[in-house]
This record gives structure tokens, sequence and C-alpha cells, in this order.
């Protein structure tokens, strides 16, 4: 029996994927209610999402609240809640 000679693939490494993002938040039905955090901003997607999941999640959850912050209506909605925050942290 004749065995085939492995060949050794070397792997290029990984180039970064870039991501192009933009982030809207609509709060009702209205053009107006729509407030944009990031418009066409450049995300380098470098390693593994795993990695960075608590930085993402921060990110998200600051842009939310910066959002949020904008307009009015929503901004009563969320009161109670940092309310409630604030008194468990103590």
């Amino acid at each position: 029996m004749i065995q085939k000679a492995r060949r050794s693939k070397t792997r290029k490494p990984a180039e970064p994927v870039e991501l192009r993002l933009t982030l809207r938040y609509r709060f009702g039905e209205d053009e107006e209610e729509t407030v944009t955090v990031m418009d066409d901003r450049r995300v380098p997607m470098v390693g593994s999402v795993f990695d960075y999941r608590d930085r993402i999640l921060r990110g998200f959850t600051s842009g939310l609240v910066k959002a949020a912050a904008t307009q009015p209506r929503v901004l009563r909605e969320l009161a109670p809640l940092f309310d409630t925050l604030r008194r468990k942290r103590k």
C-alpha cells in the first residue's frame, strides 16, 4: 500500500475585518424620534467577540443611555430604574 505524502498547509494569518457601523435608535414612529448614535463609524474586528464581550456590552449600554437622554419621554421611563440602581448600590 502506497501512502500519499501529507502536505503541511501553512495558514495565512487572518486579516482583520473592517466594519462600517451605523447605530440608530427609534423611540417612536416619527422620524424626529430617531437618534443616531454612530454614523458610518469604522469598527475593526480583531480577535474574538467572546474576548471583548464586556467591552461591547458596555459600549452598547452607554450608547443607549446617551440616546435615551436626548429623548425626554424615554428619560422619564428610565428615571425609576436609575433610582432603583442607586438604592441597591448603597
